[in-house]
């Protein structure tokens, strides 16, 4: 009974101190402009800046927090937000799936020459390695593998607040319902390929990367719906997402059936 009750009083710490650090990296925007900066000056840094410090100031809070419930150990840390494992081999497969969409972005709309590599950093590397660790990594990792929650609520409430953060690109009723449920699916969609490449978070992050990549250096420009020809390259790439987690969370079964008969 104590050890269910002293399992049960970790995993509520755990949960607690989740949640209050994610609310936290949703105000810290605010937290610079208002105490910090002041409203005015805030404003007037450039906007790569003020992007690199909200969200990077957010990656501290979450590794600070993470490291705090892994008892300071580093390898422990890593392992919790699910960034242990193989870093080759997850960017080989991210970019296998990612090519029908990174080829068709430029087929059909051209490369864009003006790009720089600071554009290239801020809207297409750094959107997904950011929201990949903060969403899926710390928030839904956490919570469902270490303080044991149903996927389906954490689920939820990170690709709710995720799609929300994508309603930026609506302009108007419609169009946000649109933008809505298409982030909603693509924030979902990304736990699930978190979850069945064996909890390895660099699949999802390189492939998060690589496809806002796609637009970024091409001269598309839209929301995250897309058009219809957009779409089937899209719909290529995500297709073989699927079929590569499938493949990696079999592998991954076989080798547990394995050692447990062997065990």
């Amino acid at each position: 009974m104590k050890i269910k009750l002293s399992i049960y009083k970790k995993q509520t710490i755990i949960s607690a101190l989740v949640l209050v650090t994610f609310v936290l990296t949703l105000f810290v925007p605010s937290i610079c402009a208002y105490v910090i900066y002041g409203k005015e000056n805030f404003n007037a840094l450039p906007y790569n800046f003020k992007v690199l410090l909200c969200n990077g100031t957010s990656l501290i809070l979450c590794f600070l927090v993470t490291f705090y419930l892994a008892d300071f150990s580093f390898k422990r840390m890593l392992e919790m937000l699910g960034l242990n494992k193989g870093i080759a081999m997850a960017f080989l497969l991210a970019l296998l799936a990612a090519l029908p969409h990174l080829l068709g972005m430029q087929y059909l709309h051209g490369f864009n020459k003006s790009v720089s590599f600071s554009d290239i950093w801020i809207e297409g590397i750094h959107p997904g390695y950011h929201e990949e660790i903060i969403y899926r990594g710390f928030v839904i990792g956490i919570l469902v593998r270490y303080a044991k929650w149903p996927a389906i609520i954490p689920l939820i409430l990170s690709s709710l607040l995720f799609a929300l953060g994508h309603l930026y690109q609506a302009h108007n009723i419609s169009e946000s319902v649109v933008v809505f449920c298409t982030a909603f699916g693509a924030g979902t969609g990304f736990y699930f390929f978190y979850k069945y490449s064996n909890w390895n978070l660099w699949f999802p992050l390189f492939l998060h990367s690589l496809m806002d990549t796609a637009t970024t250096i091409s001269n598309w420009q839209g929301t995250i719906t897309m058009s219809l020809q957009d779409n089937i390259f899209r719909g290529i790439t995500i297709l073989l997402v699927i079929y590569i987690s499938y493949r990696i969370s079999k592998k991954e079964k076989s080798k547990a059936d394995n050692e447990f008969l062997k065990g």
